[in-house]
């Protein structure tokens, strides 16, 4: 069975003090960088989203072949996502305002009411997890 995701650690792309590691969650399937953390003073930490589509840029740049061989850069081939790297933003991903947007303004959907009036909001969505 083929898994859709790779998780593995690098050794520090940046030069820094004190010394970092990071690990990624690899989405093979969109050839995406989905998550990332820094280990730094014995704690992994969130990576911001800037790093992370650095870490993608990189990727794709200089080891292209890791989206068909991640064991071959030492990551390992899984089915899900680790509970790490969902902990920093909702997942499922929200759908894009885009997508929000055009939802409300179709008058099939039922907008809800509080007791004063106001809008419920949001309206119930699903994410597409597979964007």
């Amino acid at each position: 069975m083929m898994h859709r995701y790779a998780v593995g650690e690098w050794d520090s792309l940046w030069s820094s003090d004190p010394y970092m590691k990071h690990r990624f969650v690899l989405d093979l399937e969109s050839r995406t960088v989905i998550a990332g953390e820094d280990r730094i003073r014995r704690r992994w930490w969130s990576m911001r989203l800037e790093d992370v589509a650095y870490m993608q840029q990189i990727l794709n740049e200089t080891f292209d072949s890791i989206w068909d061989e991640p064991e071959e850069f030492g990551f390992v081939r899984q089915a899900e996502i680790p509970a790490w790297a969902t902990k920093a933003w909702p997942w499922p991903p929200l759908p894009e305002v885009e997508d929000v947007e055009n939802t409300l303004d179709n008058p099939d959907v039922p907008l809800q009411r509080d007791d004063l009036g106001r809008l419920v909001f949001p309206p119930r969505f699903v994410a597409d997890g597979r964007k």
